[in-house]
């Protein structure tokens, strides 16, 4: 029997939230097939986790996670800098695609993870030039992020990547998105064909925690990238702006932004470094409600894979994005948290008064258990990938 290959940028011992995901729906098919291998970069958020690998002066790495082979790309720590970013991309894409292609025997499914945005390449080859089955899993939608963020490149380029990126998406066998909204933008603006996507929900792939907040506390903590599409200098200017004195932000991260936050460090705004999931849950186990900060341009290109952690870490969501993103319309739709509009401050008021009414609070934290069980559920997603698996495999 040939392998399903999950191959993704970020994987364990890599604590990243989205590498996390991916471990833990290979593992789940694994259960069920017992055939799944991993292709990954070696750490490059936390490379203190490198250690438990057993680095060489080979270019791969091979380790193992839950009884599953793990292929390891040897790679050197992130780069902030976007031309440092995009180079390093490549050079992993490029690698996965010559590892790819001397083991193609061996595979007859490929689970393709989106992020970095190059992985389109690695999609075209395994699908168009291999013709193994590909399944695309597209977690944010570039260019569009970069139009957004006015990040994009010069418009040949631009459009290039573009085309570059719709031929990915036309020729991959299936594609799997996190929300609706992206699903209608690929096939109205992007002419994909209905019946080739499929909207799986994310999930926090942690462990519920036990911890208890106080929500009497006037606590708000964020923590994850410091990256443009965050926001967070907005935020952070909003909260100087418009929330009471008595109110504390504690920032917990490492990112592109993250000196520049650090200025805004005061009596009740705290920037600090990044910390891997077990201190951070230990440290904010009082704090009651998480901050989801994301760039007001941005709708439905990009979801904030931190809103499913806090949830499970049973926090109350305070939502500062897009009346219209995607994760706005989640926490409306649910009942988690609350969102704040950047341009409507007066409303703030009385959000505040309901972040201390206990009934209103008791009514979040029974929608949260709902929608952890029902909706943002890792078996539900994990059956999901498995029906998505050829049937030939």
């Amino acid at each position: 029997m040939k392998k399903t290959l999950f191959h993704s940028l970020t994987f364990p011992p890599d604590t990243i939230s989205t590498g996390m995901i991916v471990s833990e729906i290979a593992d789940g098919i694994n259960k069920k097939l017992n055939n799944v291998e991993v292709l990954a970069s070696s750490p490059q958020y936390n490379m203190a986790t490198a250690d438990s690998l057993d680095i060489s002066e080979e270019n791969l790495i091979e380790g193992s996670y839950k009884n599953i082979k793990v292929n390891y790309i040897k790679s050197k720590p992130r780069k902030f800098s976007n031309i440092s970013r995009f180079f390093q991309w490549i050079e992993f894409n490029i690698k996965s695609i010559l590892f790819i292609y001397k083991n193609r025997s061996q595979y007859d499914n490929i689970f393709i993870f989106s992020y970095p945005p190059t992985m389109n390449l690695v999609c075209i080859f395994t699908s168009k030039v291999l013709k193994i089955n590909t399944v695309y899993s597209l977690w944010e939608l570039y260019p569009e992020v970069a139009e957004k963020l006015n990040e994009e490149p010069n418009r040949i380029l631009k459009l290039f990547f573009k085309l570059l990126d719709n031929y990915a998406l036309k020729n991959v066998n299936k594609v799997v998105v996190n929300s609706n909204d992206l699903k209608k933008y690929l096939i109205s603006k992007r002419n994909i064909i209905a019946r080739k996507i499929h909207v799986v929900n994310h999930f926090s792939p942690f462990i519920e925690s036990d911890y208890k907040p106080n929500f009497e506390l006037n606590n708000i903590f964020y923590a994850g990238n410091t990256g443009r599409p965050q926001n967070l200098s907005v935020f952070l200017n909003y909260f100087k702006k418009n929330f009471p004195n008595d109110w504390q932000l504690d920032i917990f991260g490492a990112g592109q932004e993250f000196d520049n936050l650090s200025e805004f460090s005061n009596h009740n705004i705290r920037v600090n470094n990044y910390l891997d999931r077990k201190e951070l849950e230990n440290i904010t186990k009082d704090i009651p409600f998480a901050l989801i900060s994301l760039d007001y341009e941005i709708t439905f290109e990009a979801f904030p894979g931190k809103t499913f952690d806090y949830l499970n870490m049973n926090k109350v969501l305070i939502n500062f994005s897009n009346p219209n993103s995607v994760v706005s319309k989640l926490i409306d739709d649910y009942g988690l948290g609350f969102n704040i509009d950047l341009n409507k401050p007066e409303s703030l008021e009385r959000k505040l008064k309901d972040m201390k009414c206990h009934d209103e609070i008791s009514k979040i934290k029974k929608n949260i258990k709902y929608f952890q069980k029902n909706v943002s559920n890792k078996e539900i997603a994990i059956k999901s990938y498995l029906e998505l698996i050829s049937p030939s495999s």
